[in-house]
């Protein structure tokens, strides 16, 4: 891990510890929380100005399922 990467991991993670009221003993908690955010910024990449934000990585969205083509067997009648 960069240094940089760690100190803003730990930077966070201690915001996260005081916005939840400094609780005891959740600590691993905070600093996955402060993984998983920076996780989720270095998949994209936003312009200097923040106006333009480029997403490097999007899961795709689902793909309906077709049904197949011999779903139906046209031979038989129906009725």
């Amino acid at each position: 891990m960069s240094d940089r990467r760690h100190e803003w991991i730990s930077k966070r993670a201690y915001a996260i510890w005081e916005e939840q009221g400094r609780p005891d003993g959740r600590d691993d908690e905070h600093w996955r929380q402060a993984v998983a955010e920076r996780d989720a910024l270095e998949r994209t990449q936003a312009s200097i100005d923040g106006r333009e934000v480029l997403v490097k990585f999007r899961p795709k969205p689902p793909r309906p399922e077709l049904p197949r083509q011999d779903w139906i067997n046209p031979s038989t009648k129906v009725g």
